[in-house]
């Protein structure tokens, strides 16, 4: 409702000879002092309203009203038919939808009827998405997800260019899309939640979050923690098992439950059998349940996947000279099998042993002399290496690699006691961007020729390392020393091979002592010290690492290592152990050719591919196939489109809701000589758990959503007065109403009944 004024340019005009008959009643009265004040107050302003009174009929006001037209806009009934409206909480003892029901039977007469009269009712539910409801078919209540905001914005598209004057939303008030409340369209009408479920708590357990990991600990654990909350389950104690999709029961625990709320978290330890993406499922229960009745046993078990990439992962050894650390780190790898070691070990330097005398421009053996395939006789200014376990006969025919194609096959390369003079610029380079650009590890290990003994101080190799080379270690006899973990290593589970502090502690007393030549100045910035070597000169660095550009590097500054395993069998089997975890957590960020991950999505999940090339930068990724495996075991082939921005980078969405387990497989084809590729990744839809997992209403999320709107929350006892209430509420479309104001009698009565009391009043006081 407004006010317009006809004659609006009478208004000042009017208010100055308001001012000025104000002024002249007050002088006028001023000079009856025989007279009570309060009788010339009054005298006055009764003649001063009627003057005002006048003058508003001067400036014709008219009333502007604005009415609903009925039949004109549209109002949405919103009905919440998920599955935690089966939860029986009501006060009758009848669940969540059949209150809905009954608010939404025929009523004659009743609020649904009344609303119907002002507006078009459409009515409609939700549970993953919107639906049109269909009076002939009964709510199953059945669905996976209360999808209340994707609802209201699927509402907001449909009503694009219709009157939508307001929605009612029936709802239990735990919609499992909260935060996506906060972010809805631009141009909602007013949303009204009416929430049905009580604020009254309900005893309840619950897997609420899920979460795996895959370590580097040995034998490569996952680490699955499950959040437990327990609700008015106070003194009973609770069951918490972890087992496989086939129903291997992995691991136990059990926990007393001390209050009516409370929440934990249950960490678990397993091996599954076989590599790559592994799936585990979390099931929580009572121990003795006797008379307790939990509101609902469907968010008592979660599953989850833990993605690991099933490898095998490459590993490059460089030895300078045969030494037993090679023939440990071996046998260590060997028991590894996603660990594939190459080993290319020098046995002879460049420098001949002999001087033949020969003829001016001759370099091979003179022996050879008159043989056609001089040529390929073994000459004496090239170094001799074993090759061992190499892909075929052709890799590393030619020494250390000279190119990106024959190096970065590799994920990690170690380098032992071989000297800087051995490369040339371009390898050193080479190792260089193989850290950098490739993403690889490299370690170097101690010995007589390496860091800085072995000339690597200012070489691309040095830069790399995690400490400095300058000064160089000063030339004697080789120091002494006992390895220590730093309080960084300790925390490192990669550096450890005890479960607890203290047993960790013993056993490095119980380590021997270890040669180390190398007085490592100090660290670069960025790196961490793991470990260092204890002696009677001081500390210095013994394992320490880094990173850079895309990749890392590390230093072993030990020339012995394995004078550990020598001492008894579990000396042994923790000096192997110490190698699989080192090299495994060299391995653990190293790009793959071909990666896939899955993200969820609004929709469900986006899976993400990416295929690198030979030189480890983006490739051409249109020959990758990608299908998923659904919880149904049935294969679902997807068509990936290249990303926007991203090169190497496909893009598709899988839209499945469906609960369970699914596994995306992307691979490519061999061509030009490579190899076909392939990688995997999981998840689970945890659906029917999510909806279960909030019992009580979100009163909060209910406000946020009706505030922003311009709604208000309702109870069903308020649909009445609702209802009734709608006729004050603005609407899209309207009938605009205006009634002149000065057209009624009663404004002129009013003004009359003004003057008349101040003569009466003057009258009575016997003045003129």
């Amino acid at each position: 409702m407004r006010i317009v004024w006809n004659e609006s340019g009478l208004i000042v005009p009017g208010l100055i000879a308001l001012a000025v008959i104000a002024r002249g009643l007050w002088l006028g009265y001023r000079r009856k002092p025989n007279l009570p004040l309060s009788v010339r107050w009054l005298a006055g302003g009764l003649k001063f309203t009627g003057f005002a009174l006048l003058l508003f009929f001067l400036l014709r006001p008219e009333v502007v009203r604005s009415f609903n037209r009925p039949g004109t806009n549209h109002w949405a009934i919103l009905a919440d038919h998920s599955a935690s409206m089966t939860l029986k909480d009501q006060a009758d003892g009848g669940s969540r939808g059949e209150k809905l029901n009954s608010l939404l039977e025929p009523d004659p007469g009743g609020w649904q009827e009344k609303l119907g009269e002002d507006f078009i009712v459409d009515r409609y539910h939700f549970d993953q998405r919107l639906h049109r409801h269909s009076p002939d078919q009964p709510p199953a209540f059945d669905g996976s997800a209360s999808a209340l905001a994707r609802a209201l914005g699927n509402l907001r598209e449909r009503y694009e260019g219709r009157p939508l004057a307001g929605v009612l939303v029936l709802t239990d008030g735990s919609p499992t899309d909260t935060a996506a409340l906060a972010a809805l369209p631009e141009g909602m009408p007013p949303v009204f939640p009416l929430v049905l479920a009580p604020v009254n708590p309900l005893a309840d357990l619950a897997v609420s979050a899920l979460t795996a990991q895959a370590t580097l600990f040995e034998d490569a654990p996952v680490i699955v923690d499950a959040t437990l909350s327990a609700r008015g389950l106070a003194g009973q104690t609770v069951l918490a098992t972890v087992r496989e999709p086939g129903g291997k029961v992995l691991e136990e625990k059990r926990q007393l439950v001390a209050t009516d709320r409370e929440t934990w978290t249950a960490r678990f330890q397993v091996r599954p059998e076989e590599s790559g993406t592994a799936f585990f499922e979390v099931e929580a229960s009572l121990a003795d349940p006797g008379e307790i009745e939990e509101a609902t046993l469907e968010n008592n078990r979660r599953m989850v996947a833990a993605n690991r990439d099933a490898g095998p992962y490459r590993v490059l050894y460089l030895g300078g000279r045969p030494n037993y650390e090679h023939k440990f780190l071996q046998r260590a790898l060997e028991e590894d099998p996603y660990v594939a070691m190459t080993s290319l070990i020098r046995i002879a330097r460049r420098e001949p042993k002999f001087v033949y005398r020969s003829r001016d421009g001759e370099r091979s053996n003179p022996l050879y002399r008159g043989f056609d395939q001089q040529e390929e006789a073994e000459r004496f200014d090239e170094a001799v290496f074993i090759r061992l376990k190499t892909k075929d006969a052709n890799e590393l025919a030619g020494g250390f690699p000279k190119t990106p194609a024959e190096l970065f096959p590799f994920d990690t390369v170690i380098l032992d006691d071989v000297e800087a003079a051995f490369f040339d610029r371009e390898q050193l380079r080479l190792l260089q961007r193989f850290v950098s650009e490739r993403g690889g590890s490299l370690i170097m290990l101690g010995g007589m020729e390496s860091l800085d003994a072995g000339g690597y101080a200012g070489t691309p190799v040095g830069e790399l390392l995690p400490v400095y080379l300058e000064p160089a270690t000063p030339a004697g006899s080789p120091a002494t020393g006992r390895f220590e973990l730093t309080r960084e290593g300790r925390l490192e589970p990669w550096a450890r091979l005890r479960k607890t502090e203290a047993e960790e502690a013993i056993r490095l007393r119980e380590m021997p002592e270890f040669q180390n030549i190398h007085r490592l100045p100090a660290l670069r910035p960025g790196a961490m010290e793991i470990g260092t070597l204890e002696s009677a000169d001081g500390s210095s660095p013994a394992l320490a690492t880094r990173r850079y550009g895309r990749g890392r590097s590390a230093v072993l500054a030990v020339t012995n290592l394995w004078s550990w395993g020598l001492r008894d069998p579990q000396s042994r089997a923790d000096m192997d152990k110490t190698w699989r975890q080192l090299t495994r957590w060299l391995l653990s960020d190293v790009p793959r050719p071909l990666s896939v991950k899955a993200e969820a999505a609004d929709d469900g999940h986006r899976i993400t591919t990416e295929l690198l090339g030979e030189d480890f930068q983006p490739a051409e990724a249109g020959g990758v196939t990608l299908r998923v495996l659904r919880p149904d075991q049935t294969w679902t082939t997807l068509s990936p489109r290249p990303h926007e921005s991203k090169s190497g980078t496909l893009e598709a969405l899988h839209l499945a809701r469906e609960p369970g387990p699914y596994l995306a497989e992307a691979t490519t084809r061999a061509r030009d000589g490579q190899p076909a590729q392939s990688a995997r990744a999981g998840w689970v839809v945890n659906a029917l758990q999510d909806e279960f997992l909030a019992l009580q209403p979100d009163l909060d999320a209910m406000n946020l959503l009706a505030n922003t709107t311009g709604g208000r929350v309702l109870a069903a006892d308020d649909l009445d007065e609702f209802v009734a209430s709608l006729k004050n509420l603005p609407v899209p479309v309207s009938e605009t109403r205006s009634e002149p104001l000065w057209h009624s009698p009663w404004w002129l009565i009013a003004a009359l009944a003004c003057f008349v009391g101040e003569w009466s009043l003057r009258r009575w006081k016997r003045l003129a």
